[in-house]
Parts: structure tokens; C-alpha cells; sequence
């Protein structure tokens, strides 16, 4: 039986010393501090309970220190997040252990190079980035560092097997997969509130409508804002790119003391570490289709198509038209025009066009994604019947729908957008008029992110997209999603926010291999 030696004893390396009991190592542990021990050994028998096999935790040998010489074959260290600290212990392991003991590091925003620069035998050294809570997340992300050999990278491979992980292989880069990736959920919904598109509790029910477990206010006040706001502080400074930037809202929420749960306040206040959650209301079935009001959907491809499956089931008048120079067939008496478009193209135009052909009751309501809505309401003749919506990808999977409460817009005009998206089974919330509104900034500058990273060799598409579901809790890997929201949609949305807030937020000229057909391994073709 190899011995594995855990030096860390807090939450996580008990953890990591639990699932190497339960993968069949001689587990030890050695944590210097009595009070830390104490601690760890009350965790390790309730999550032995909660795993079903209360023995584990009994298997489990303790120490204050590493012993010289020591035959463990496999030392992960996980001690607290200091560079000094780390450095120190992965030197002190490397002069106990034999030459051939493989030697992890748990960083999650070190680099794993500079670790093992201190090491005799730095091949020998891996990133074993495992996620909390340990014995429950599946990911564990391998950081192959350049010392790092080919031996110790297929041992890593071999300690995720036995530890009943899901293992991805990330290269040595800021971040590695998913603390890189995961940036923009944070930082362009921060960006957003400091803006005002909306509250926080209304983007984290948009992001809820589309997938995402918890939406990215809820989820750094789980984090704690300290916590998040360290982790993109040392990506920004490892990497200078400015779209990296800390925002100034989180860094004085910080300096005020309000860190989310555990200091009882953050971006929601908890009253017994609770908070109640907002969602849109969404008004029951009639059963009935509506027979006053006249619809029109434009536009093509699946977005279109979904939408128009939806509105004939609840409208009894609507018309259909994919191609837009057949707009004369438009009925005269349309009362409603949804236009959807191609998903990357200004539709300005066109709805003018459209305008001069119906009567000036006419209301429409224009992918705000890929139009401007303000331009597009200098052309018409009633502004204030003209309103935007955000639906990014697939309609089935997005239960929220986002509009936009621009100056122009009426309140008959918004109330009828609420009433028609309710109708098909939707939310709405209502925000401010910024290009890409809050979902196309935040999942378009994800799937970027992702593009990015495969661009510059941090990882596999592949492994990017498990890393992010397995890790993050994502509905869909970003590649993956992209590919459904389409490249040039993306690039789009994306161009119209560089256009407007800087250069950092383009899209990467990667974007368009999104809407190439996949590969046979369901990777994204590289440059």
C-alpha cells in the first residue's frame, strides 16, 4: 500500500487526506498545530458518516511535523495560500521523501514553476488543484509546470483515478482553468451593478434563468468578497491584461468589512445565514391563444425558430417571414412585431423599413444583442413602441428573459413585453440600455475567455469545458455554449462592448471557429 503524506491539516487537506483513505493509501497527515488537529478530526468523522463508511477517518495517522527520512511515495501539500510557506514545505519535502516521491502542490494561484524551483529534482513536482468542498467536487485540475516530467504528470493521472477524481491537465498560467475562466461571471456582473443595468438580486435571477447554479453575487457572498477579490488580484497582476481589473464596488465593499456570509452582510444581508431569493413572477397558463393582437416574427435560424414554435402555440394570429425581402407579405393589421433577425447583424434598418408598412399602433420588440436600440428608435416614427430583449442561445434553456427599460420606451410597451414572454413561459427583467446587457457581456466575455485560453495552450477545449462544468458548476462547458450561441453572435455582442467601454472586452479572432463544424472529439479546431 503507498503511503501518501497530506501536510496541511485544514479543510482541505483533511479532505484530500479522506479521499486518499477511501482510495486505499496509508493516509498521513501532519498538521503542527493541536488546535487545527482538533478541528480537522471533528470534520473528518463527519464526512466519513456522510460518505458511509465511518472507519475512514479512524485510518487516518496524524503528526506535527514531516519525519527525515519519510517513505511516503505521493506529498501533497496543502497549506495556507503563501508563497514562502509553500516554498518551504515543498523544500522540506523534497529532502525527507526519496527522489522518486512525486510532490503536489495545492495552489490555486501560485505558480507551480516557482514552487518547484526550489525543489531538488523539480520534475518531480505536479499542481494538484482540487476544488471545495474536496469530497465532493469531482474536478481535480493537474498543473503540468515546465520542470514537470513526464513520469510525474502520468502519476498525477494515477492519484486522480484512485482518488476518484475527474482529472483535466491545465498548463502553468495564472488561474489555470477555472479560476481564469470563471473571471468574467464575476467581473462583468460587478461592472454591471456598478453601472445600474440592475439590482443584484435581479442579475443573479437572470443568471439563475439561464443555467447557472447561483447567480455571481449570491456566489461571492459564499465565497466571501475577500476571498474573490484575492483571486483576481493575483490573476490581473500575474497577467496585466485589463480586462482582468479588479472593480472598484468589490474592493471598497472589501475595505467596509461587508464580506458576504461570514460577515453577515456582503451584497445580500443574511438574517441567520439566510437570505431570500428574488425571481421574476411568471403568469399562469390561460390555456386559451390569444386572438387580439396580430403577431409578426422576422428573422432566421434556430433562435427564430424556437421563438416561433412558442408564440403559435400562445398567439392565434402570427406570421412568419425568414427572408427579408418578402416584407410586403406582412399583414397590414400586425400588432406585434418580434424581430429576431440573423443573431450577429444590426436589424435597424430592416424594423424601419417594417415601421413604414404597419399602422403607428404597431409595437416591436428587437434583439437588443446585436441592434442598437437607440439608433434603431431615432428611425421610427413612435420611439416609445420600440423595445429590446435578450434571448442569447437556446430559448428552452433560458427560463428569464432580459429587456431593456430604455428613456424612449412606454410602460404600455414594457407591460405588453412582459405579458408576451409570459405567455411562451418566460420571465422578464427589465434593464438599463448597455450593449451586450448583462447575459451577452458575461457569457459572451466567458466563451471568449475560453477561446482565449486554448488559443494560448492553458488547456484542451475539451478539458476546458469539463473543467468549467465539473468546477464551476457551469450548465454547459463555454465552449460548448458558444457553439450554441454562435461565434459571430458572440463576436457581435462583444464588438459593440469594446466599441464601447475598451479595447480589452474585444472578441478574439478565434470566435468564428465556433461556428465550423465539431470534431470528431468534440474539440474546437486549433489555430
Amino acid at each position: 500500500m503507498e503511503r501518501l503524506l497530506v501536510v496541511g491539516g485544514g479543510t482541505m487537506g483533511s479532505a484530500i487526506a479522506l479521499l486518499g483513505t477511501a482510495g486505499g493509501y496509508d493516509v498521513e497527515i501532519v498538521e503542527p498545530q493541536a488546535a487545527a488537529r482538533e478541528r480537522a478530526r471533528g470534520f473528518l468523522e463527519r464526512e466519513a458518516q456522510r460518505l458511509g463508511d465511518p472507519a475512514l477517518a479512524q485510518r487516518i495517522r496524524w503528526s506535527d511535523a514531516i519525519a527525515r527520512p519519510c517513505d511516503a511515495a505521493i506529498a501533497i501539500e496543502a497549506v495556507p495560500e503563501r508563497f514562502d510557506l509553500k516554498a518551504e514545505v515543498l523544500a522540506a519535502l523534497a529532502q525527507a521523501l526519496g527522489p522518486d516521491a512525486l510532490l503536489a502542490t495545492n495552489t490555486s494561484s501560485l505558480a507551480v514553476g516557482d514552487l518547484a524551483d526550489v525543489v531538488v529534482h523539480p520534475e518531480r513536482v505536479v499542481g494538484l488543484h482540487f476544488f471545495n468542498p474536496a469530497t465532493r467536487m469531482a474536478l481535480l485540475e493537474v498543473v503540468c509546470a515546465p520542470q514537470t516530467g513526464d513520469d510525474a504528470l502520468a502519476r498525477a493521472y494515477q492519484v486522480a483515478a484512485k482518488l476518484g477524481k475527474t482529472p483535466v491537465l491545465a498548463s502553468d498560467t495564472p488561474g489555470f482553468i477555472v479560476n481564469r475562466v470563471a473571471r468574467p461571471y464575476y467581473l462583468q456582473a460587478l461592472r454591471a451593478l456598478e453601472r445600474g443595468v440592475a439590482s443584484a438580486e435581479e442579475l443573479d435571477a437572470l443568471a439563475r434563468g439561464v443555467g447557472f447554479r447561483m447567480g455571481p453575487f449570491e456566489l461571492m457572498d459564499l465565497i466571501g468578497l475577500d476571498v474573490n477579490l484575492a483571486t483576481t488580484e493575483s490573476i490581473y497582476r500575474r497577467t496585466e491584461a485589463l480586462r482582468f481589473a479588479p472593480v472598484a464596488l468589490q474592493r471598497n465593499m472589501v475595505a467596509q468589512g461587508l464580506l458576504g456570509r461570514k460577515s453577515g452582510a456582503g451584497f445580500y444581508v443574511y438574517s441567520d445565514g439566510k437570505t431570500q431569493r428574488w425571481e421574476p413572477a411568471i403568469a399562469p397558463d390561460g390555456g386559451e391563444a390569444n386572438a387580439q393582437e396580430t403577431l409578426a416574427i422576422l428573422g432566421f435560424g434556430s433562435r427564430a425558430d424556437d421563438l416561433a414554435d412558442r408564440v403559435e402555440r400562445a398567439y392565434a394570429h402570427v406570421t412568419r417571414i425568414e427572408n427579408d425581402d418578402f416584407l410586403e407579405r406582412l399583414p397590414p393589421d400586425v400588432t406585434i412585431v418580434i424581430d429576431a433577425g440573423d443573431g450577429a447583424s444590426d436589424r435597424g434598418e430592416i424594423v424601419a423599413q417594417v415601421d413604414s408598412r404597419l399602422g403607428s399602433e404597431s409595437v416591436f420588440f428587437v434583439d437588443a444583442y446585436a441592434t442598437d436600440l437607440g439608433a434603431c428608435a431615432r428611425r421610427l416614427r413612435h420611439p416609445e413602441r420600440l423595445a429590446g430583449y435578450g434571448i442569447l442561445g437556446s430559448l428552452e434553456a433560458q427560463r428569464t428573459v432580459e429587456m431593456v427599460d430604455t428613456d424612449a420606451v412606454s410602460d404600455d410597451t414594457l407591460e405588453l413585453g412582459q405579458e408576451l414572454f409570459a405567455s411562451i413561459g418566460k420571465g422578464v427583467v427589465l434593464v438599463e440600455d448597455v450593449p451586450g446587457l448583462f447575459l451577452g457581456r458575461t457569457i459572451g466575455s466567458i466563451v471568449n475567455e475560453a477561446m482565449i485560453a486554448v488559443a494560448q495552450e492553458v488547456a484542451g477545449a475539451g478539458d476546458v469545458d469539463t473543467a468549467m462544468r465539473l468546477g464551476a458548476n457551469y450548465p454547459l462547458g463555454p465552449i460548448a455554449w458558444g457553439r450554441e450561441i454562435g461565434g459571430a453572435r458572440i463576436r457581435r455582442i462583444l464588438k459593440r462592448l469594446a466599441d464601447a467601454e475598451g479595447e480589452e472586452f474585444a472578441p478574439h479572432r478565434s470566435l468564428w471557429m465556433l461556428d465550423l463544424p465539431e470534431t470528431p472529439e468534440g474539440e474546437a479546431p486549433a489555430e
